[in-house]
């Protein structure tokens, strides 16, 4: 029997989910099967109360995902290639807009649609053997999963522009360095582990807050300063009158760990 192209584990008391890219034969590369999988996988932890952090990574130590499958890019003509480009983009975007935090974990290349799906997380930590690119212009095609997008966004238009057109590679510790990473770069057998213990440390935060959080910087990046302040204002209004904020307050006056109710 075949193995799942994306596995999915849990820890935490359920609270933690780690998924797993799992082609390694192939560097873990993206097909529309896997994406399909991934955005179902990504959706069913949305929406089971208990999860409250996940883990994306990949399987392997050479590749979180070194990009699209060329093959299967090889059998499309232009509508065909639109149409896929338009799922591939809905599922990455549905990571950018998960209610559940989303750590990416890159284990080593994150090339092409790999980079682009670690864009789109909430944040990244890293291998020292991760490598990082957007390399379709050598190949006469240009990044399709938001990695134009999304890349000047995080480290300015220069840089994205230099990246895209020479198809140059950033490795682990310059992506620090740029802020497409978070910690510096780890040994390769204390990623997970590093990934996991902060995934663990954010599921022990109040659920609703995460959300709300994840909700107004994803909402705020597209909106003026005073829309965003505003959006961020009712938004800490609404924490502040619900019950996850009295017992976050109650437990930090009385010393304890808080005991946040699984979000409706």
């Amino acid at each position: 029997m075949a193995e799942e192209s994306v596995a999915v584990d849990k820890t935490g008391n359920g609270t933690v989910a780690t998924v797993r890219i799992n082609r390694p034969q192939v560097l873990n590369a993206l097909n529309a099967d896997l994406l399909r999988r991934l955005g179902d996988e990504l959706d069913a932890l949305n929406v089971d109360r208990r999860t409250r952090a996940i883990v994306l990574t990949g399987t392997g130590e050479k590749a979180f995902s070194a990009g699209a499958d060329l093959d299967e890019l090889a059998t499309l003509d232009a509508t065909s290639a639109h149409d896929a480009m338009r799922s591939g983009q809905a599922v990455i975007r549905g990571i950018e807009k998960s209610r559940v935090p989303v750590i990416a974990a890159v284990n080593g290349l994150a090339l092409g649609g790999g980079f682009e799906l670690v864009l789109a997380c909430s944040f990244a930590v890293v291998s020292r053997r991760a490598a990082f690119g957007l390399p379709e212009s050598g190949l006469g095609l240009i990044p399709g999963y938001g990695g134009t997008q999304r890349l000047a966004r995080i480290v300015g238009p220069a840089v994205a522009r230099h990246v895209t057109l020479t198809g140059s590679r950033i490795d682990a510790e310059r992506a620090y360095q740029l802020g497409l990473a978070v910690g510096t770069p780890s040994e390769p057998e204390q990623l997970l582990p590093t990934a996991l213990q902060i995934a663990e440390a954010i599921a022990g935060k109040g659920p609703r807050a995460c959300r709300a959080i994840l909700e107004a910087v994803d909402r705020g990046l597209d909106m003026p300063l005073d829309a965003g302040l505003a959006l961020e204002t009712g938004l800490a209004a609404l924490a502040i009158g619900g019950d996850e904020s009295s017992e976050g307050v109650a437990a930090f006056k009385e010393k304890r760990a808080p005991k946040f109710e699984d979000p409706s």
